[in-house]
């Protein structure tokens, strides 16, 4: 069966995503700029994460039934800043509330005095994050521009090469697996567990790795890596 993809990438896509990728990869090529970067995303959790799974059992016995997830599942928006050190800032939206500009604007204005109790102090921000329209608002612009963060390109429809998506998401996915939840607080703990579960070598791998995505993306021509 064939992979699912996010986005069916055009021919001007996939010129985008090579272009983009290979600036990335030239960008201040004689020192580590990826230990200054900082990186942000956000992501549904949901209060009970069922999973279906293969089970072996004895011929005489039954396998054990899954409740099936239910079509608007309880969900709540957790949205993260992290660099190749930790954890910078964490926070779960108000339960039914996402993301605007408005809001983001807000979280932007409590992660930057985070950066000065960081290893991040004293350098140059490098900030990543993707193409949702809330984060490329004209305020939000603005406001980062007070902040003198460089901005590194991202192409649009790219999670593939966004840490948050292929690496920390994806990990924090399967840990939730047969996890449920029955209030906000209990979501709270259980992600301040998560984070603080984490070694060191495993937010540093996510960010490095970035250098191989954007080569890979060159040598596939921009497709999906």
């Amino acid at each position: 069966m064939g992979r699912w993809i996010p986005h069916k990438l055009s021919n001007f896509d996939l010129e985008r995503q090579v272009d983009m990728s290979l600036q990335l990869l030239t960008l201040h090529p004689n020192f580590n700029w990826l230990d200054h970067l900082v990186t942000s995303d956000e992501k549904w959790v949901l209060y009970e994460n069922h999973h279906r799974r293969a089970q072996w059992v004895d011929a005489d016995k039954q396998q054990e039934d899954v409740v099936k997830q239910e079509l608007h599942p309880k969900k709540i928006v957790l949205s993260v800043w992290w660099s190749v050190h930790r954890v910078l800032y964490w926070e779960l939206l108000p339960e039914g509330k996402t993301i605007t500009a408005d809001y983001y604007s807000s979280q932007l204005q409590k992660v930057k005095p985070k950066l000065k109790t960081s290893p991040l102090h004293g350098h140059k921000v490098h900030y990543l994050h993707d193409n949702a329209r809330p984060h490329t608002a004209k305020t939000i612009k603005s406001l980062r521009a007070t902040f003198h963060w460089r901005v590194p390109a991202h192409p649009s429809y790219s999670p593939d090469i966004a840490p948050s998506d292929y690496h920390l998401f994806s990990d924090m996915h399967r840990s939730l697996e047969g996890q449920d939840f029955k209030t906000k607080s209990e979501v709270e703990k259980w992600v301040k567990k998560y984070f603080d579960s984490r070694q060191p070598e495993f937010w540093r791998k996510g960010i490095e790795s970035l250098f191989t995505k954007w080569q890979r993306v060159v040598d596939k021509g921009g497709h999906y890596v």
